[in-house]
């Protein structure tokens, strides 16, 4: 059996984690409805994304339906913009799930890494469903589970890491594995009545993936031999015209520069869930004399479920405690921290903050990584924190060999599709750049419909026909901040973009029936900070006391009135003072 569908939840000993996520924040009060797929007679495919298509990378959930049932393939995070200020993850908006919910037999999951399965714990209440994936994967959805209270409810259905066939109501799934950047990543194929479809997951073809197997090319022969209707592909790396890097070129490029360095602290940094490109920095500490020191909580945690599921077998390592019982020249760090995430281990050495490692001019180190769209700003403030203590920086722009895509390229796509011949062709996870780009290359490969996406188009999958879009469902980014979700569209976000532009005041005041009581008590962050506070002070006072010295008595004991004429003497006063526009808070109290 490819999995036990009686298998009891292992018991977690883990301290119970008391963190609650409160529900959504609706912005419709109208519920969603919907018209497909209601029937078990009909035998379309429809396929639509809540997530993974349009102007972010990240929050893959798509959706499959046939005779009445859904599935789901992933459940992935996103991460915020600047727009977002404070928030922690972006989540798929879950209102259509609300809709289908007692229809949806279970998630797929494709891979861990947490584009993909990250938002789980978040939504899955809203389908209370099975959940498929490779022991690894579940591992590592285990460990998001013990985040919230879902640890020992969500039931797995564990699927073999060599891949499985299976049924799931009307649909034929099997797993087969892909290369990518983390183990036991897989395509699922679904066979149906209408035909066959690829969803690919995050794949590449790598002759030398190093710790785990290569493509199952067999699969996909047998695939193309049976005939193919649809690949749905991903398309983040379309852009890249040649074949992605090897992992084994940037193992021995990585053991190169590593023996080139002779002096000061060495420091690589990598994903924390890129196991082989760990194993990689290992066989270089090694290879050079050095012990492997690795920081970072999640590349700790990812490194024992690598071990628990076989990787990783000799990997050996210090910790940041025992690091100064060497000297420089004998030790190779290996951190969390490529994105200029802002607890990460790199972030916090960078900005001198980090216990346990401390850089200085002569220093290196290496970014094993490439930049994610919309993380420039972060990853370039941490390196401009490194360059000013002197500290030597090793990128992919420098050195493009110490790092390699998990993803595949033109080269590969167009190996697929001249692999499969599909008759149609629908590019995913990707911003449009890519998705467009990933069309481009179905049709320079002669596939006969190619259609793109965005978030909540819906579409119809049938033999001889072409995709067509048949219904559009409301979508929205839903922010995770702190313990609440909450809309992207959300004030809350726009206040405090406000406030980091311009600063906040806030003006208190004492009333009774004849006027102020005393005078107007004013505060603010980011916004007096002058030598002319006082000055500006004293005027916001004047010109509120000569503004409200005229009302009458009702008028004054009207908060209403009140704050607003309090909150546009204060703006006049800083508007025509300081040329600026901060969000103004006033509080009244009555004696």
């Amino acid at each position: 059996m490819f999995f036990n569908k009686n298998k009891k939840e292992k018991k977690s000993t883990q301290k119970k984690v008391e963190k609650k996520i409160k529900p959504i924040i609706q912005t419709k009060k109208t519920a969603i409805k919907t018209s497909m797929n209601l029937s078990s007679s009909d035998n379309k495919i429809y396929f639509g994304a809540l997530g993974g298509m349009g102007d972010r990378i990240g929050c893959n959930l798509y959706l499959y339906g046939t005779r009445g049932q859904w599935i789901i393939i992933d459940m992935g995070i996103g991460f915020p913009t600047e727009r977002m200020a404070g928030a922690e993850y972006v989540i798929p908006d879950a209102s259509f799930l609300k809709t289908i919910k007692d229809r949806v037999l279970g998630i797929i999951l494709t891979h861990s890494h947490e584009d993909h399965y990250g938002a789980i714990p978040y939504l899955w209440e809203e389908v209370k469903c099975p959940v498929y994936g490779t022991p690894f994967a579940l591992k590592m959805l285990e460990n998001k589970l013990a985040e919230t209270n879902l640890l020992g409810k969500v039931p797995f259905r564990e699927v073999n890491k060599n891949g499985a066939r299976f049924k799931i109501g009307p649909f034929d799934i099997e797993y087969f594995h892909f290369t990518h950047s983390i183990p036991q990543s897989n395509g699922i194929i679904i066979r149906t009545e209408q035909g066959n479809l690829l969803h690919t997951g995050d794949w590449k073809l790598d002759p030398t993936p190093l710790i785990d197997k290569t493509t199952d090319m067999t699969a996909l022969k047998t695939l193309a031999k049976e005939g193919c209707l649809a690949v749905l592909s991903d398309s983040t790396n379309a852009l890249n015209l040649t074949h992605s890097r090897s992992e084994e070129e940037v193992r021995q490029e990585l053991e190169k520069v590593v023996k080139e360095i002779k002096k000061g602290k060495i420091v690589i940094t990598c994903f924390s869930t890129n196991i082989v490109r760990m194993e990689s920095v290992y066989k270089a500490a090694k290879a050079t004399g050095r012990r492997l020191v690795v920081l970072g909580r999640s590349m700790e945690s990812n490194i024992d479920i690598a071990k628990s599921e076989g990787y990783l077998k000799d990997f050996d390592y210090i910790s940041g405690e025992d690091a100064s019982k060497y000297d420089n020249e004998k030790l190779l760090y290996l951190c969390t921290g490529t994105q200029g995430e802002p607890r990460s281990v790199l972030t916090r050495v960078a900005d001198g903050s980090y216990i346990d490692l401390k850089l200085h001019a002569g220093d290196t180190v290496i970014y094993s990584s490439k930049m994610i769209p919309g993380n420039e700003e972060a990853i370039i403030n941490v390196q401009n924190n490194l360059s000013k203590h002197g500290v030597n920086i090793i990128t992919n722009l420098d050195n493009p060999k110490i790092h390699a895509s998990g993803h595949g390229s033109k080269e590969e796509m167009a190996q697929l599709y001249n692999l499969l011949k599909p008759e149609i062709a629908v590019p995913i996870h990707g911003e449009p750049i890519h998705t467009f780009r990933n069309a481009k290359i179905a049709e320079e490969c002669k596939v006969k419909h190619t259609i793109i996406l965005e978030n909540g188009q819906f579409i119809t999958i049938e033999k001889g026909q072409a995709p067509k879009i048949v219904e559009i469902v409301p979508t929205n980014e839903i922010i995770i901040d702190g313990t609440r979700q909450i809309s992207a569209a959300n004030d809350v976000f726009s206040a405090r973009r406000k406030i980091n532009y311009n600063g906040a005041v806030f003006v208190s005041v004492i009333m009774n029936k004849n006027g102020l009581v005393g005078k107007p008590e004013i505060s603010s962050f980011g916004v007096f900070e002058t030598d002319g506070t006082g000055i500006i002070k004293t005027s916001i006072i004047n010109e509120i006391k000569n503004s409200i010295k005229n009302l009458s008595k009702k008028e004054l004991q009207n908060d209403s009135i009140l704050r607003d004429i309090i909150t546009a003497s204060t703006r006049r006063v800083i508007r025509d003072v300081m040329d600026k526009k901060p969000p103004v808070s006033v509080h009244i109290a009555h004696m």
